[in-house]
């Protein structure tokens, strides 16, 4: 483990320290029981679950006492996992945590006064427990992403698609919002791949999916429905939003111009529906009617947006 601390200046008295899960006073030299819960405890408390999020809160809460924290966050850079809980404090202590050679990510916990050595090393011993099932952790997420991710695009696929719309249909029902999806299919696509082979119709599917990644907000889901069939959700837009979101996406897509080996570029469109959620809506009558429109677009002779109010 790579500790690095970072403690502010020291104000002297009596300091308030909310640990995770409630708030206690601490006078600035109080002395801290020194036994932290037992390994055996603080392991078996870590192997009752394989989700992240839930797993770093039983740490959180398991030192709480022994160390008291305000906050905890672990990042992953490479994975893209950023978890935090709690609150920002001005003194830091952060490990770069390792098990066998394998990098894991960087656990920073915080709090308003500083950290004794006493409970540095008391911290030091429970990571010593927690790397293993946090690793489980981390396997069991990655499991869970590659299960959602379409291998070619990079996109989530269908299966996810399939909660996200329920989730965010939720939200909007609850906050009194709107949702709007999108369903876009690359037109002529059998074309594409009976002309020049399936690897290039790949290789078309895997550039669509780029402009899609590139043109949309980082709030909007982008999904491989399957085949040439993709899905947006935009939540919070409401109709007039979504149409210029969707014909900002159709623009993107008619500036995908591929190369052949002959030296020739082929050109990609793509025909959209839309729709936006109503009182009442279901996961499966609002893609209905995204569905609808989109073969729409492609009746009314494709390379444009139909939508549905």
């Amino acid at each position: 483990m790579i500790r690095q601390i970072i403690q502010a200046p020291h104000d002297p008295g009596l300091k308030t320290d909310s640990a995770i899960g409630g708030g206690r006073q601490f006078p600035a030299e109080r002395n801290v029981p020194s036994q932290l819960i037992s390994t055996p405890q603080l392991l078996h408390r870590l192997q009752t679950t394989l989700d992240l999020e839930e797993l770093l809160g039983i740490f959180s809460s398991s030192i709480a006492w022994r160390i008291p924290h305000d906050g905890l966050n672990f990042d992953r850079e490479n994975s893209g996992i950023h978890l935090s809980r709690g609150r920002l404090s001005r003194h830091s202590c952060r490990y770069n945590l390792m098990v066998e050679q394998q990098e894991l990510g960087e656990l920073k916990l915080l709090r308003g006064r500083k950290f004794r050595e006493s409970e540095l090393a008391a911290l030091e011993e429970a990571l010593t427990v927690l790397v293993y099932p946090l690793r489980n952790a981390l396997l069991y997420h990655e499991a869970l992403q590659a299960a959602q991710t379409d291998p070619l695009t990079g996109l989530l696929n269908r299966n996810a698609m399939n909660r996200a719309v329920e989730r965010e249909l939720a939200v909007a029902r609850r906050t009194g919002g709107s949702l709007a999806m999108l369903m876009l299919d690359v037109d002529h696509f059998k074309r594409i791949n009976d002309h020049h082979g399936h690897h290039y119709g790949d290789q078309v599917l895997a550039a669509v999916a780029q402009r899609l990644r590139a043109v949309t907000r980082k709030s909007d889901m982008v999904f491989r429905f399957g085949g040439e069939e993709f899905v947006i959700l935009m939540a919070g837009t409401d109709p007039q939003a979504a149409v210029l979101g969707a014909n900002r996406v159709l623009e993107a897509i008619r500036l995908c111009q591929l190369p052949l080996k002959c030296g020739n570029q082929v050109s990609v469109t793509a025909s959209i529906g839309l729709s936006v959620s109503r009182e009442g809506d279901s996961p499966d009558s609002l893609f209905q009617r995204a569905d609808q429109a989109m073969y729409q677009a492609k009746r009314a002779g494709r390379n444009r947006v139909e939508w549905t109010d």
